[in-house]
């Protein structure tokens, strides 16, 4: 069968009016989480996003001409709230929420929380407000080095297979520009970072070694007392969730204050050292955890509860008797 000649499914398909979210296929490659695994909730949301800013086209009904074209929502702005894109997606609020704030941490879009009034005159405060950066959102959909990039497992075709290069010459390399998101969950601090694809190693080309985080000293002392966690718990990623808490205006001494505070609920209910002590992103996380009272209701004493299962036998009549148990049978 010809390319050309359509089968039964393809026409059958191609006879449905499919409309909706467009996600082009740059996009799973230059938003991603720090696994490198495409952060699928963030492009969902970023292609509906996109969807309501894409223009209508507004044709003469008299002879089909192009006269203008015109947009889908009402106002300057989409109005759309943290619910309705959970609600539409099956998503949590929390997770609407994290992924939104990665996307404005990106540059993809701007969050805006407004006042309104209503036609009734009601007035609603923290109306959110969204709107997507036309220049990043074409960076990340039509750049060109985005197009180019290859595979680290495939030599071009100007070099010879299996032929070893010298190890004196500097290779050709391949770069390309990458959106890296890095993130925990509750970590919405953002770095384009630029990958190079190098064609055969080299002293130059040798990967970098690991920039060493220049903790501050308020955030060594809240680490340092902070109760120890079995598993994993990142300190460059806690210290990225301090930063973004200190540049929200929240000050250093509530956060240690916070961490004195847990330390000593862990303490009391028998935590530290275990699975159970928060990790210390979720911590000093936009949940503001650090904020809670953490006091520890001390244990109810067992001990009279366990003696007074037993008290009401002494009271109990359970029959008077002038014999014997055996002796009565014997009679």
């Amino acid at each position: 069968m010809s390319i050309t000649t359509p089968t039964p499914t393809v026409t059958a398909i191609g006879s449905i009016n499919i409309s909706g979210n467009v996600i082009p296929a740059n996009w799973w490659r230059h938003v991603v989480l720090p696994s490198g695994k495409p952060d699928s909730t963030a492009i969902m949301l970023l292609s509906d996003i996109v969807y309501w800013y894409r223009p209508v086209d507004v044709r003469d009904e008299n002879n089909g001409v192009l006269v203008g074209q015109r947009k889908r929502f009402h106002g300057d702005k989409l109005q759309r709230s943290y619910q309705a894109f959970a609600d539409q997606f099956g998503f949590s609020k929390r997770e609407t929420t994290d992924a939104l704030k990665r996307l404005r941490g990106a540059g993809l879009i701007n969050l805006e929380l407004r006042t309104v009034q209503t036609q009734t005159g009601v007035t609603l405060s923290n109306v959110l407000f969204v709107e997507p950066v036309a220049e990043r959102i074409a960076e990340i959909t039509t750049h060109v080095e985005a197009e180019q990039v290859l595979r680290s497992d495939v030599t071009p075709p100007t070099l010879k297979r299996n032929t070893p290069l010298r190890s004196d010459v500097t290779p050709p390399t391949l770069k390309s520009e990458t959106y890296t998101e890095i993130t925990t969950e509750t970590t919405h601090t953002e770095i384009t970072t630029e990958n190079t694809n190098t064609l055969a190693p080299s002293g130059d080309d040798a990967p970098a070694k690991r920039i060493k985080n220049d903790y501050s000293a308020e955030f060594e002392t809240a680490w340092a007392n902070y109760p120890k966690r079995e598993g994993s718990n990142s300190k460059p990623a806690a210290f990225k969730c301090w930063n973004a808490r200190i540049k929200e205006g929240v000050a250093s001494e509530v956060l240690l204050a916070g961490v004195e505070r847990y330390a000593k609920f862990c303490q009391a209910k028998g935590q530290t050292n275990t699975a159970y002590v928060m990790q210390a992103t979720r911590f000093f996380g936009p949940g503001c955890e650090y904020e809670n009272t953490w006091s520890a209701m001390a244990p109810q004493s067992t001990s009279n509860h366990r003696q007074n299962t037993h008290a009401g036998f002494a009271s109990r009549d359970y029959g008077a008797t002038t014999a014997p148990f055996m002796a009565r049978f014997n009679k």
